[in-house]
């Protein structure tokens, strides 16, 4: 046989006109569970996968198939912050495509598994946050907290350790006034004692500015988890505990194998290693400083939950 003719009878479908069958189960990559409602596309031709059985093609041509599968996990369509405050976000369909190819043969029924990552929520989790009330009264809280919800007993924010403006947060002394002169004090008694009055009267300066709320929330108090003070616990924030659910709510959304316990477990890492690792200080510049607002945006970018789901 000539070389123009070995191409032409390597051109020509394998028996063409004969047929055969394929059977596609498309499973989650992690539980290995059958995915339901997939759409299984083979030679133009498409069928949706159910939960409980596989898609059957019965009447495909011979020889080599290309398979598609494509599944819109809809519940799961996410959202990433480009920036938190005020929310600007940008919003993602939560869709996975996998490709595979099959030999088909006559009298037989061939078989491909596919394996699919799957978009999962994470409904425990749960951020939930406060807008910024700009002049609010003392009792209101001012600041617009944000607090992450683990559990129905476990939950996080980031707290000053005291009142805003409080004496506690003074963590200083006043000072004390310089004695008095006596009648009869020399000259240099006289100069030490101007010079003991004008360093009494810049320590006076300081301890007035450690007590004023707007010096306290710019540079900072002592911080905790959670605001004890104000009604929270060791292990709930103080607005979960009230049964708040805040203004805006989001859940975190993934595409991997992780569990529910590992991500609960990371938190509370991230959480507990607060201190240590970033501020054990409350400061309060908008964005800026180390308050609840930060608190959570580092806990999103180490715990690796920056895709969401915009419950409210």
């Amino acid at each position: 046989m000539t070389e123009l003719g070995e191409k032409s009878a390597l051109a020509k479908p394998i028996k063409e006109g004969r047929k055969g069958k394929i059977k596609v189960s498309v499973r989650d990559i992690c539980s290995g569970k059958r995915i339901n409602g997939a759409t299984v596309i083979v030679n133009g031709k498409s069928k949706k996968t159910g939960s409980d059985e596989d898609v059957l093609f019965s009447e495909e041509s011979l020889g080599i198939a290309d398979v598609k599968v494509n599944k819109h996990f809809e519940e799961a369509d996410y959202s990433t912050f480009i920036v938190h405050y005020p929310r600007i976000l940008k919003s993602f369909e939560a869709k996975s495509t996998e490709t595979d190819t099959v030999f088909i043969e006559e009298d037989k029924e061939a078989k491909l598994r596919i394996e699919m990552s799957v978009y999962n929520v994470f409904e425990k989790i749960v951020f939930h946050r406060r807008k910024i009330i700009w002049g609010a009264d003392e009792d209101e809280d001012k600041y617009g907290h944000w607090w992450v919800v683990v559990d129905d007993k476990t939950s996080f924010g980031w707290w000053p350790k005291y009142p805003v403006g409080s004496e506690e947060n003074r963590k200083m002394k006043p000072p004390e006034a310089p004695s008095s002169l006596p009648s009869d004090a020399s000259r240099m008694q006289k100069i030490q004692f101007k010079f003991n009055k004008a360093v009494y009267s810049v320590k006076q300066k300081m301890y007035q500015l450690a007590g004023d709320p707007i010096t306290q929330t710019f540079m900072g108090v002592e911080g905790e988890l959670n605001g004890k003070y104000f009604g929270g616990t060791d292990t709930r924030d103080a607005h979960h505990v009230g049964n708040d659910s805040g203004d805006e709510q989001y859940k975190p959304v993934r595409k991997d194998c992780i569990e529910y316990v590992e991500i609960r477990e990371k938190v509370i890492a991230f959480a507990n290693n607060y201190k240590s690792k970033y501020s054990d200080k409350w400061s309060w510049r908008l964005e800026g400083g180390n308050h609840c607002h930060t608190f959570q945006k580092r806990l999103m970018k180490d715990c690796g939950l920056g895709n969401v789901k915009i419950i409210k």
